[in-house]
C-alpha cells in the first residue's frame, strides 16, 4: 500500500525532535527499561519505543524486530502521528489500511498492533507499541497501560529536550556575559556564592575560583549619596526573599575601587522552599560619575536661573520645555502643562487665556513669529496681558533655545511718565502766563528781596507802569498803612512757607474807594507770586448772599433731610439741624473743617466692617469729577457707634446756570427702618428658598403670558447644569421630559389650568446633563388667574424621586429572588421526597434479599446482584444528599459552629476512616503532620472536608499509590493542609471545569463513581469557615490540594477530638453490607418473659409498608401494627395502645406531625418513643421533628440494621413487661 507523505507543515515537530538530539545520541537505558515493561505487562513478543522524523522511524528501543530503521510510510507509526491519538489494530493482515506493510506481509508476520503516540509540546515526536504475531483484541486496561508508558516516554523526551535547551541557553548567556559588562553569579539560601561567570575576571580583574564559598553581600559596602537608597532596598528585598535590581555598591579590586551595580532573582524548588539567588552584576563606576556629574551641573544650571529676577526657560531641539525658573512658570501658570510641555503648545494656551493681546485674532502667525524669536539680535518689547516684557530668545548649537523675558512695565511706565512731566511742565509755563495775562487780577513777581521783577504790564488797575516799578520795593508806590500792610504779609510768607490772604482798601484815581483781595503764593527760588482784584462788587454781592442765606437756613432748619454744604476747597461751611441730627455731630464740629471726611464718621462698604475708600465718598466723586450723585445708599458708622444707613444725593451749586460751580450740597436721608424693614424680607425670602433647598427640591416660576420661567439653583444643580447653562424658558423644562411622560405631562396641566384647584401633582421623568433620566415629583399651584380664569403664574417645586423609585424597584426584584429561592428549596424538598420514597423500597428490600442470601449462604451470582442493586441505590442517594447540600450551602442556611481544634487529631480521625478504601485500591496513606496544629473550624464540617478531598485522592489515584498528608504555617495567621497524591493529574483545561456542577472531567463513564458536587460543597464550606482551597496539577504528576484555614493561638491543650463513632469507616460503595451487631444479639436471655415491643406503623404506601413489615418479621421480640392514616392510627391506638410509634410525615388527612400531636392526647401515648420515618431530607425537616418531639428520624431509604437494632434495643429495656 502507499500511504501519503508527511504534511509539509510538521516542520515544528521536526525541529522539536532535532533540538532533542536523540536521534544522534546512544539508547536511553530508561526506554529499553520501558520497553520490556511494555513486553511483560502486555505479555507481547514486539515492542517497540520509536521516534519519527519526517521519512523514517527510528526505534529507540525494541524487542522482537531485527532493523533500527524503516520508513514512515510503511508503518503503523504513520497513522498514530499523524492522528496524534491511540491505535489498536486486532488484525492487521485483514486490515486493508495496513495488510500490505512489510512487517505484516514479511516475515516478522505482525498481526496485532496497539500503538500510542509519545506527546511532548502538543507534537506527537514518536510512537510506543505493542505487537503480537497473533490476532489479537487489546483489552482497554491494556491500552491504559500503554498510553501510561507512552506518557512516561514523553516525560523522558522533555526532560532530554529541556536539557539540551538549558545547555544552549547557558552557552549564549556565558558568551553574552564576555561580551557584555555583566558577570553572573548563583548563591545558596545562605547568600553564599556558589558560582560566578568568567566575565567577573574580565571586568574586575578578580578570579572567580577566589569568589566561590564567599558570602556575596559582604563583599560590597553601600555607596553614600543619592543611590544610597537603592542598597537600602536591596537589603529588605533579600530579606523577604524578593527580586532586587540596580542595587549600588562599592566593593575594592587589583584595579581599585569600583561602583557595581547588583540585581538578582530569588530561586524556589518546587516545593516552594528558597533556595538561594541568581543574577548579574555590572560594573557602573564609570555611569555613576557621569550621572554625578550630569546631576551636579544640572543642579548648578537650575540654581543659576533661580537666581535671575527675570523669566528663564529653555526648550530642546522638538520644542519641549526641559527647564524653567520660577519667574517663567508664574508667568505660564496653568497654561504649562507638564503632560504636554510643548513651548508651542504652551503659547497657544496663554494666547487663548488671554496673556498676549497682540495675538488676538491672528494666532498661529504669532506662534510662528514667537518660535523663530531667536533668528533676530536685538530685544523686542511685547505685552503680556496688562504689562510689557523684553524678550529676547538665543538658540544654542544642539538647537536648544534659551528664552529670556524682563518685565519692563514698570521702567516704560517711569519713561513716559518722565516723559508727560516734562511736557507737563512746558505747558504749564506757557499755559500760567497765559492764565496770569487772561486773569483779571493785577499780578506781580515779587523776588526774594521784595522787589517788583515782573509783572501786568497792560492791566487797568496799574497805578505806575511796569518799566517803573521793576527792581523796587514792594508797595513803594502806595501809601505807607497800604504798603506796610503788603510787606507784613510778605513777611509771613517767607518766614512760614503758607500762603497768605488779606483785603485792603485804596483810592483808585479819578474815583471813590475801591476794596480790594490780595494772595501771595510762594513760587520757586525764593519767589513769590502776589495777585490783587477789585472785590468791591462782590462785596455787594455777598450782602445780598447773607440775606439769602438767612432765607436758606430758616428753609434748611425745617426740612427732615440734611443738607451739607461743602466749597470746591473742601471746606464744610454750612449744614442744617436735620443733618446734625442724622451724622451725631453739632454744626460747630464741621463747620470751616477743611476737608470733606468727617471726624468720626465712617462710610462702609455693605459689609458693615470694610470703610469706603475717600475717592469714593459721593462728595469726592462730585468734587474729583463734577459729575452729580443721585440716591446712592451706604452704611454709616457714626461717633457713637450707631449704624446708620443714609441715601445721598450730591451736586453742584452755581450762581446761574451757565456759571462756574462754587460749592457741593449734599443730601442726606436717614433710611435705616426702611432698609432694616427690606433686609427683613429679604431674610425671610431667603429662608423661604433655604427651606425648600434643604428640602433636596429645585423651584420653578413661572410667567405664562411672557414664556419667561424663573429655575433655582438647586432645579438646575439637581439635573447637573450650573447657573448659566439653563436659560429662562419653559422650552428648558419641556424639552427635557422623557418622550413617553410628554402626553401625560401635558394632559395633567391642561386638566389644571382648565378646571384645577389647589396644588397639581405630577410624577414624570426629566432628562439629566449626562444624558439619563431622574424620575421626578412635580408640584405646583397657580398663584394668578386672569379674570377669565386663565391662568398668568404657575409656582412649583420638583423633588427628585429616583432614589425611591430605585428602592421600590430594588423591593420588588428581592422579593422576586426570594420568592424563586423558596420555589427552589420546596422543589429540591419534594425531589427529595419523591425520589427517596421509591429508593427506600428499592434499597430495603435490597437489604433484606442481601441479609436473607448471606444467611443461607447464597452463591455469589445472586449476592452479586444484590450488592449491585444496593451500589446504585447509595450513588443515586449519594447524588441527591451532594444535591441537597449544594442548595443548603448556596442559600446559606447551613450552621457552623466554629471552635478551637487540634487539626493533627482530625486528620488522624480521617484518615482512620478512609482506610478500608484505601486498603482496597492499594493506596499508601502518609500522614506527615509532626505537631497538633491548633486551628478554628467547625468539626463536623472539616472532617467532611478532609473526607471528600482524601477520598478523591484515593479513588483517582493509581494502584499502588501514594496519598500524602502535610501541614505548613503561612502569613496572616493561616495554617495550609496538603492532600497530594500520585495519580494522572489534570490539564489546565480540566482545572477550568473543575468547578461547574455535575462535572465529571470526562470521567462519566469510568469505574469511578461521583456526582460532579463534592468539590463545590467542599470550596463553600471552606469559605463559609473562613477558609480557601487551592487546586494544583499537571498531567502525569498527580494533584496537590491546598485547604487553608485560620491558625488558632497556640495553648497548652486543645479540645479533644470528637469520637470515631460520628463518621464510620469508609467502605467502597459496592462492598456488602455488614452490620457490626445483629439485632438478633439484642434478644438475650434477659428479655425473656417480656411480651412483644408493640410498633404501630403509620404509613399509607404500601411498598414502604410491606418492606417494615418484611424487615421485623424474623424478630419475635417485636409486635409489628400498621395503619394506612392518622384516623386508622389513633383508633387502633385506642384499642390497643402501641409502645413504639413510627410515622410517616405526609399521610392523606393528617400529617404526621398531627398524627403525632393526636396520638399523644392518648394518656398511655404521653411519653411513647416517635420516630419520623420520612423521605423528606432537609435540615429543617429534622429540626421540625425534634421540635414536635420526636424521638428520632429515619430518612427513607432507611438502614434496616440501624431501624431493627433500634427497635430490638427498645424491645430489651424492658419498658413493654407484661403487668
Amino acid at each position: 500500500m502507499t500511504l501519503n507523505a508527511v504534511p509539509q507543515d510538521d516542520n515544528e515537530r521536526i525541529a522539536l525532535l532535532h533540538a532533542s538530539k536523540l536521534l544522534d545520541a546512544e539508547v536511553l537505558p530508561a526506554f529499553e527499561a520501558i520497553q520490556r515493561l511494555i513486553s511483560s505487562s502486555l505479555h507481547c513478543p514486539v515492542a517497540a519505543i520509536n521516534l519519527v522524523d519526517a521519512h523514517r522511524v527510528w526505534s529507540m528501543a525494541r524487542q522482537g524486530l531485527d532493523v533500527r530503521q524503516t520508513s514512515l510510510a510503511d508503518s503503523f507509526c504513520h497513522t498514530v502521528v499523524q492522528r496524534k491519538a491511540g491505535l489498536q489494530v486486532t488484525d492487521a493482515s485483514l486490515d486493508p489500511r495496513f495488510k500490505d506493510l512489510s512487517m505484516v506481509a514479511g516475515p516478522a508476520q505482525v498481526r496485532a498492533y496497539l500503538g500510542m503516540p509519545v506527546l511532548v509540546e502538543g507534537h506527537a515526536l514518536g510512537t510506543v507499541c505493542a505487537m503480537d504475531r497473533q490476532a489479537r483484541a487489546w483489552t482497554s486496561a491494556e491500552a491504559a497501560a500503554l498510553q501510561d508508558m507512552a506518557i512516561a516516554v514523553a516525560a523522558l523526551v522533555q526532560s532530554r529536550l529541556d536539557t539540551q535547551r538549558l545547555r544552549k541557553m547557558e552557552a549564549r548567556v556565558r558568551t553574552a556575559s564576555l561580551a557584555g559588562s555583566d558577570w553572573l553569579w548563583e548563591t545558596d539560601k545562605n547568600g553564599i556564592l556558589q558560582w560566578v561567570s568568567a566575565g567577573l575576571k574580565q571586568h574586575t580583574g578578580l578570579d572567580p575560583s577566589t569568589e566561590i564559598g564567599l558570602k556575596g553581600a559582604d563583599l560590597y559596602v553601600p555607596r553614600e549619596g543619592d543611590t544610597r537608597e537603592s542598597w537600602d532596598r536591596f537589603v529588605q528585598a533579600r530579606a523577604r526573599r524578593e527580586p532586587f535590581s540596580d542595587a549600588i555598591g562599592v566593593r575594592m579590586t587589583p584595579r581599585g575601587p569600583i561602583t557595581v551595580s547588583i540585581s538578582g532573582t530569588p530561586v524556589f524548588d518546587s516545593r516552594g522552599q528558597f533556595m538561594g539567588y541568581r543574577g548579574a552584576s555590572r560594573n557602573v563606576t564609570r555611569q555613576i560619575d557621569a550621572e554625578h556629574e550630569a546631576r551636579r551641573a544640572d543642579q548648578l544650571l537650575r540654581q543659576a536661573i533661580e537666581s535671575f529676577h527675570i523669566s528663564v526657560m529653555i526648550s530642546d531641539s522638538e520644542g519641549r520645555v526641559v527647564l524653567s525658573n520660577q519667574h517663567w512658570r508664574m508667568h505660564a501658570g496653568e497654561a504649562y502643562d507638564e503632560a504636554n510641555p510643548y513651548w508651542a503648545d504652551t503659547l497657544r494656551r496663554m494666547i487663548r487665556q488671554g496673556d498676549y493681546p497682540q495675538a488676538a485674532g491672528r494666532e498661529d502667525e504669532y506662534v510662528a513669529w514667537r518660535l523663530n524669536l531667536h533668528t533676530h539680535t536685538e530685544p523686542i518689547e511685547v505685552q503680556f496681558r496688562n504689562r510689557w516684557i523684553l524678550v529676547k530668545d538665543h538658540q544654542l548649537p544642539d538647537h536648544s533655545v534659551v528664552h529670556f523675558a524682563m518685565d519692563i512695565t514698570q521702567s516704560k511706565r517711569d519713561a513716559e511718565r518722565l516723559k508727560e512731566k516734562q511736557k507737563a511742565l512746558t505747558e504749564t509755563k506757557a499755559r500760567l502766563r497765559a492764565v496770569l495775562h487772561a486773569l483779571p487780577d493785577l499780578w506781580f513777581v515779587i523776588d526774594n528781596k521784595g522787589r517788583y521783577i515782573d509783572g501786568h504790564a497792560d492791566h487797568p488797575l496799574l497805578l505806575r507802569p511796569m518799566v517803573e516799578l521793576r527792581k523796587t520795593p514792594l508797595g513803594s508806590h502806595l501809601p505807607a498803612e497800604t504798603a506796610h500792610q503788603q510787606r507784613q504779609a510778605l513777611h509771613r510768607l517767607q518766614e512760614t512757607g503758607q500762603p497768605q490772604r488779606f483785603e485792603y482798601e485804596l483810592t483808585m484815581p479819578g474815583s471813590a474807594t475801591r476794596h480790594f483781595e490780595a494772595r501771595m503764593t510762594p513760587m520757586p527760588e525764593g519767589q513769590t507770586l502776589f495777585l490783587t482784584r477789585d472785590i468791591t462788587e462782590r462785596q455787594l454781592a455777598a450782602e445780598k448772599l447773607r440775606v439769602s442765606e438767612e432765607l436758606y437756613r430758616s428753609v434748611a432748619a425745617t426740612i427732615s433731610d440734611g443738607l451739607v454744604i461743602v466749597e470746591l476747597s473742601g471746606r464744610i461751611v454750612a449744614l442744617n439741624p436735620a443733618a446734625s441730627r442724622i451724622l451725631g455731630v453739632t454744626p460747630e464740629q464741621l463747620i470751616n473743617l477743611n476737608s470733606p471726611a468727617l471726624p468720626g464718621l465712617t462710610l462702609l462698604e455693605d459689609d458693615l466692617v470694610t470703610p469706603l475708600p475717600f475717592e469714593q465718598w459721593p462728595i469726592n466723586q462730585v468734587l474729583a469729577t463734577s459729575q452729580r450723585v443721585d440716591n446712592r445708599v451706604h452704611p454709616l458708622r457714626r461717633a457713637d457707634g450707631e449704624l446708620l444707613w443714609v441715601q445721598v444725593s450730591c451736586h453742584l451749586l452755581r450762581v446761574a446756570p451757565d456759571a462756574p460751580p462754587f460749592a457741593v450740597m449734599a443730601t442726606l436721608r436717614d433710611i435705616t427702618q426702611e432698609r432694616h424693614a427690606q433686609q427683613e424680607l429679604q431674610l425671610s425670602e431667603e429662608r423661604w428658598k433655604f427651606a425648600l433647598e434643604g428640602a433636596g427640591d429645585g423651584v420653578w416660576d413661572w410667567d405664562i403670558q411672557t414664556g419667561r420661567v424663573f429655575y433655582s439653583q438647586r432645579w438646575k444643580t439637581m439635573l447637573g447644569y450650573a447657573d448659566d447653562e439653563v436659560l429662562n424658558t419653559a422650552e428648558e423644562f419641556l424639552n427635557r421630559i422623557h418622550p413617553a411622560d410628554r402626553d401625560l405631562m401635558a394632559r395633567s396641566l391642561n386638566r389644571y389650568f382648565r378646571d384645577g384647584e389647589g396644588v397639581n401633582q405630577t410624577e414624570f421623568r426629566l432628562q439629566h446633563k449626562n444624558g439619563h433620566y431622574l424620575s421626578i415629583l412635580s408640584r405646583g399651584k397657580v398663584v394668578s388667574r386672569q379674570r377669565d380664569g386663565k391662568p398668568l403664574r404657575v409656582v412649583g417645586t420638583h423633588s427628585d424621586i429616583t432614589p425611591v423609585k430605585q428602592a421600590e424597584r430594588a423591593l420588588r426584584e428581592k422579593q422576586t429572588a426570594e420568592a424563586a429561592s423558596a420555589a427552589k428549596s420546596e422543589f429540591l424538598s419534594r425531589m427529595s421526597h419523591e425520589i427517596r420514597t421509591p429508593l427506600n423500597a428499592v434499597n430495603g428490600f435490597a437489604q433484606l434479599l442481601q441479609l436473607q442470601l448471606t444467611q443461607l449462604g447464597a452463591e455469589s451470582g445472586p449476592l452479586n446482584y444484590v450488592e449491585q442493586i444496593l451500589h446504585a441505590s447509595r450513588h443515586l442517594m449519594g447524588l441527591v444528599n451532594d444535591v441537597l447540600d449544594l442548595q443548603q450551602v448556596e442559600a446559606g442556611v447551613l450552621s457552623f459552629k466554629p471552635e478551637r481544634l487540634a487539626l493533627a487529631n482530625e486528620v488522624k480521625q480521617c484518615l482512620a476512616m478512609l482506610a478500608p478504601l484505601a486498603d482496597k485500591r492499594g493506596i499508601t496513606l502518609l500522614n506527615m503532620l509532626d505537631e497538633a496544629w491548633p486551628i478554628v473550624a467547625d468539626r463536623q464540617r472539616l472532617r467532611q472536608v478532609i473526607m471528600n478531598i482524601g477520598s478523591n485522592a484515593i479513588k483517582y489515584n493509581q494502584t499502588g499509590g501514594t496519598v500524602r498528608l502535610y501541614a505548613e504555617v503561612l502569613p496572616e495567621a493561616e495554617l495550609m493542609l496538603t492532600i497530594e497524591d500520585a495519580g494522572p493529574g489534570m490539564s489546565p483545561q480540566q482545572l477550568t471545569k473543575l468547578f461547574q456542577p455535575f462535572e465529571r472531567l470526562g470521567r462519566e463513564t469510568s469505574s469511578i463513581e461521583g456526582t460532579g458536587l463534592g468539590l463545590i460543597i467542599t470550596r463553600s464550606l471552606l469559605e463559609a469557615m473562613g477558609g480557601r482551597m487551592d487546586i494544583r496539577s499537571q498531567p502525569g504528576a498527580g494533584t496537590r490540594v491546598n485547604i487553608i484555614l485560620p491558625l488558632a493561638a497556640r495553648t497548652p491543650s486543645l479540645i479533644d477530638p470528637a469520637p470515631d463513632s460520628a463518621y464510620p469507616p469508609l467502605s467502597d460503595p459496592g462492598s456488602p453490607l455488614e452490620p457490626t451487631m445483629s439485632p438478633t444479639d439484642l434478644n438475650s436471655d434477659g428479655a425473656k418473659g417480656l411480651r412483644p415491643l408493640h410498633v404501630l406503623y403509620v404509613e399509607d404506601n404500601r411498598i414502604n409498608a410491606m418492606l417494615f413489615e418484611e424487615a421485623l418479621r424474623p424478630y419475635s421480640q417485636i409486635d409489628l401494627a400498621i395503619a394506612e392514616d392518622g384516623q386508622m392510627a389513633l383508633s387502633m391506638a385506642r384499642e390497643r395502645a402501641p409502645d413504639v410509634l413510627v410515622l410517616d410525615a405526609h399521610l392523606p388527612g393528617m400529617s404526621g406531625f398531627e398524627v403525632l400531636e393526636a396520638l399523644r392526647t392518648l394518656p398511655d401515648l404521653v411519653n411513647a418513643p416517635a420516630f419520623m420515618c420520612s423521605a423528606d431530607a432537609m435540615p429543617d425537616d429534622v429540626a421540625r421533628a425534634q421540635a414536635a418531639g420526636f424521638t428520632g428520624y429515619w430518612t427513607k431509604p432507611i438502614d434496616i440494621v440501624a431501624v431493627t437494632t433500634e427497635l430490638c434495643r427498645l424491645a430489651a429495656r424492658g419498658d413493654n413487661a407484661a403487668p
